[in-house]
């Protein structure tokens, strides 16, 4: 069983992004995960905060990233797949929307048991932070990334 660590999530800041986009880099066929491709989205002040949080350790040290998306139910035949505002969501009462959640743990950190307890912990706070009352927390994953698959299956996902 790996070491327990707490995670603190935060809102997502310049400092955090570039650290990520400049030295997150996990190796052979994992180098799609890389965040150097995903500079826009981290550079997207818009979103941290409300999509895009940095994930801290004990020590305030930057350890991963976690992002929060929603969709309407029946998004599939709607023009923009059914996005959904987080100020939208924030502001529902009827909260009907679906959950997306992405996360990347700093890549030193991977293979150390340590994903059911990140992932667990993300889907906590993004539960808490929009109060989600939805049937299901949804998220992506490459068919090749068997860690991944691993980890998200002890947490109780079911693959669809």
């Amino acid at each position: 069983m790996g070491h327990i660590m707490n995670f603190k999530f935060v809102p997502m800041n310049l400092e955090y992004a570039n650290e990520a986009i400049d030295n997150w880099k996990y190796g052979g066929e994992y180098h799609i995960y890389d965040y150097v491709n995903e500079k826009e989205l981290l550079l997207d002040e818009e979103n941290w905060g409300l999509g895009k949080f940095a994930a801290l350790d004990e020590e305030n040290h930057l350890v991963g990233e976690f992002t929060i998306e929603f969709f309407q139910e029946d998004g599939e035949e709607l023009e923009d797949e059914g996005y959904v505002g987080h100020e939208v969501v924030k502001n529902s009462l009827q909260n009907c929307y679906e959950m997306w959640v992405g996360w990347g743990l700093k890549p030193e950190l991977c293979g150390r048991g340590l994903g059911v307890s990140f992932v667990t912990q993300c889907i906590d706070f993004a539960v808490r932070e929009y109060n989600y009352k939805g049937q299901y927390i949804r998220c992506g994953v490459a068919a090749f990334n068997k860690r991944a698959i691993k980890v998200y299956e002890k947490c109780n996902f079911e693959i669809a």
